[in-house]
């Protein structure tokens, strides 16, 4: 490395000393680590994008240095959560099931993270995410407008596991001991809202089915439902009559259908190819950004978790491919009464870049005649970007988060008066 871009930085811009004094004194975090991570990142930035003048290094070294701070504090602020079971919660036999079998049930359950809000509301967000980034980062950059309603409950999925039985039961959990808790001094009890972005509304959808079919619908109370740029079956992303995909999404995922699943080399294989196309589409979207600009200091600060994701190895991260399988076997969504909440759906105008040609969700979720059959309380909304260099995408929580953020406050400030 020619360039010490954070001695530039610290060296010309008096923000950066005050900040590195603050990490200093507070011991938040080593600022050896910091040091490292701004060279790496500013070297790529000026290989790629350079060459860039002292002012625009300076500017840049503040940013990832505010955007460190901003993560490390949140990380500190994020409590672990594990809701408790009832007595009479159907969780109970399950549990003991599976430890019959040999088998944990927190081993295939979700960590959840609990970041809480301090405001008199009682309409927290448990929030699921797609197959990628985990919850933490998929919704950081929408945090502020959940908390504004209650709490926000991040759902990850296990690393190596997907048991939807399991999944499902831990949801009911969460959401009994929601409504079990009261606002002191005002007596009005927790309802969530469940959000889900791309699998995540698979999850959130086939949760409320087998409400229905466990006849447990009636033991919970939910909000309402959130379902952003939804994925529920696999034709939603991989065009099964074509041989050749039209979406780099399409064919990640084509790699696995075409694998033995009982076949683990095969799948590892397969699993490295998906993750490389998933790395080239977050990395072409990072690399887009303006690193100069303040407003974009939260993305910063999620980077390196988000792409760190694809540089697990098979052995820890084979909880995606058990997803995968999750979504091979779900059906397209059907005309047909699944829930009266009030559920907003929301496409961004540029699903196609990820969703195959003839999605059943997407064909069958933005006619709001067929979505009124499944929701009768529900509505479709299309979400559109301001800047005409850059559309928005599939489930584009980061680099186009306000543009969600200016359909989804409106609709959460009107259910919660």
């Amino acid at each position: 490395m020619d360039k010490d871009y954070f001695e530039i930085g610290s060296r010309l811009n008096g923000k950066v000393r005050w900040y590195l004094k603050f990490v200093k004194l507070s011991r938040f975090f080593e600022i050896d680590e910091l040091a490292h991570q701004v060279n790496v990142k500013v070297a790529r930035i000026d290989k790629r994008r350079g060459p860039l003048s002292d002012d625009a290094i300076s500017q840049i070294v503040e940013n990832l240095a505010v955007a460190k701070i901003a993560r490390t504090h949140l990380a500190r602020k994020l409590k672990t959560y594990q809701p408790k079971p009832q007595p009479d919660s159907p969780s109970i036999p399950l549990r003991n099931q599976l430890e019959s079998q040999g088998t944990s049930f927190d081993t295939v359950a979700c960590s959840i993270f609990k970041e809480k809000h301090y405001r008199m509301r009682s309409n927290p967000a448990i929030l699921f995410p797609g197959f990628v980034p985990d919850g933490n980062e998929a919704f950081y950059l929408l945090r502020k407008v959940f908390l504004k309603y209650g709490s926000a409950y991040y759902v990850n999925y296990p690393g190596k596991h997907f048991h939807k039985e399991a999944v499902y039961h831990q949801i009911f959990d969460m959401v009994r001991d929601i409504n079990n808790r009261k606002i002191k001094n005002v007596g009005k009890k927790g309802m969530p809202f469940l959000i889900g972005t791309s699998f995540g509304c698979s999850v959130i959808v086939n949760f409320m089915r087998w409400l229905h079919e466990t006849e447990l619908i009636h033991h919970v109370d939910i909000r309402g439902l959130v379902l952003i740029s939804p994925v529920l079956c696999l034709d939603d992303v991989v065009d099964t009559t074509s041989k050749r995909q039209k979406t780099l999404v399409g064919r990640a995922i084509s790699h696995l259908t075409e694998v033995d699943q009982n076949d683990p080399e095969a799948v590892a294989k397969a699993m490295q190819k998906a993750r490389s196309i998933f790395q080239k589409m977050f990395t072409s979207g990072r690399d887009l950004l303006n690193f100069t600009s303040k407003d974009l200091i939260p993305v910063f600060a999620i980077e390196d978790e988000v792409l760190a994701i694809f540089n697990q190895d098979h052995d820890s991260s084979s909880g995606y491919f058990h997803r995968y399988l999750d979504l091979k076997d779900l059906t397209p969504p059907q005309p047909g009464y699944l829930s009266n909440l009030p559920t907003l759906v929301l496409f961004a105008e540029g699903e196609a870049d990820v969703l195959a040609p003839s999605s059943p969700t997407f064909t069958t979720f933005s006619d709001i005649g067929q979505l009124s059959s499944i929701f009768p309380n529900g509505q479709v909304e299309f979400v559109y970007s301001k800047d005409s260099n850059r559309r928005v995408t599939h489930s584009d929580l980061i680099f186009q988060a306000d543009r969600f953020t200016e359909h989804l406050d409106p609709w959460l400030e009107r259910l919660t008066v």
